[in-house]
């Protein structure tokens, strides 16, 4: 596995992708809850991503403080269906 940390402009289009191909698959569709996920904040997020090989497993979004609140805030945290119970949220979080 490895972790990718990078700022929005970093980001590679098949990285930008990948994340929100994920965050639309658990977020929107497997939770069955329509909502807005292109909130206008992922332009000021650090994006940290796990990987195993090609695949983007886990995926979360940091901000400084002030950005959304007034403290700093780690959002989006998610971890493909099929890689859950493996701790993967820790790993990710932990990085």
């Amino acid at each position: 596995m490895k972790i990718e940390i990078k700022t929005f402009n970093e980001l590679s289009n098949q990285e930008l992708y990948k994340t929100l191909s994920l965050r639309n698959e658990v977020f929107i569709v497997e939770q069955n809850c329509v909502y807005q996920d292109l909130d206008g904040y992922d332009d000021k997020a650090i994006h940290v991503m796990l990987f195993e090989k090609d695949d983007l497993v886990a995926y979360a979004r940091i901000f400084d403080k002030s950005i959304k609140y007034k403290t700093a805030s780690i959002g989006r945290v998610v971890v493909s269906p099929e890689k859950r119970n493996l701790n993967l949220g820790h790993v990710l979080v932990n990085a």
